[in-house]
């Protein structure tokens, strides 16, 4: 089931990323009905439910952090905590679900994917 989120999640850019191009892809291509790209055809709360989705499947194995785009690090942390212990996904699940902009959560380091950043420490 995960294997499935991620090929869907993936646009076309990443299939043909390489030199060669399969019949394949073009019968799949052929088949969506369109060749226009994936991402372009994006839906704005799409994010949120699948995300929301993986926290409630696989949210002790961090798989709706991989999905925002979170470091590998914060992945191994909750694999051996199994999420905090589960309390660390259900705050992550209502900040997914309650969150009025979820962008400040992609691409986001930190363990603690709700917390505010440190500004940076100003020089002597």
């Amino acid at each position: 089931m995960l294997a499935m989120l991620v090929l869907l999640s993936i646009g076309s850019e990443a299939r043909a990323g390489g030199p060669f191009r399969t019949e394949a892809w073009d019968l799949v291509d052929s088949v969506a009905g369109d060749d226009s790209d994936w991402s372009t055809a994006h839906e704005p709360g799409k994010d949120r439910w699948v995300a929301s989705g993986l926290a409630l499947v696989l949210g002790p194995f961090a798989a709706h952090r991989l999905y925002l785009g979170t470091n590998a690090k914060v992945a191994i942390i909750y694999g051996l905590t199994f999420g905090g212990f589960g309390v660390l996904v259900l705050i992550d699940l209502g900040h997914l679900l309650f969150s009025k902009d979820i962008d400040a959560y992609r691409n986001n380091d930190r363990v603690l994917m709700w917390t505010r950043e440190k500004p940076a420490p100003t020089p002597p």
